[in-house]
């Protein structure tokens, strides 16, 4: 059986599943502002991949991070000093045992504690 009889039986109109076959109309300017959010989402995923790669191929893991570009190493002044009071900072900061005050102040809850006994 043809289209046709179907349409002749139907009275004229021709019934399609779905609302029919036509494809919905879109003016130009929301499928060019569409091309247009389409390049710039391929634009970032490429940068991306650019720059996360490496890790998502299991190359390199990722607190391995690469040099900064904008990091300043030539503007400051007094590098060299800033360096040493950091690096005695932080040799001060990794000895355990002296300007260790955990035990005073375990010290000073126990006390606490005393006090609260004797109410």
């Amino acid at each position: 059986m043809n289209n046709t009889a179907a349409v002749a039986r139907s009275g004229g109109a021709r019934r399609n599943m779905g609302g029919g076959a036509h494809w919905m109309e879109v003016s130009p300017h929301h499928t060019m502002a569409g091309e247009v959010c389409g390049f710039f989402t391929w634009i970032w995923v490429f940068y991306r991949a650019k720059h996360d790669l490496p890790v998502v191929l299991g190359l390199r893991h990722p607190w391995e991070h690469g040099e900064d570009p904008w990091a300043i190493h030539d503007h400051v002044d007094n590098l060299e000093e800033l360096r040493q009071n950091w690096e005695e900072f932080n040799e001060k900061a990794t000895r355990p045992g002296e300007d260790d005050d955990d035990d005073d102040d375990d010290d000073d809850d126990d006390e606490d504690d005393d006090d609260d006994e004797d109410e």
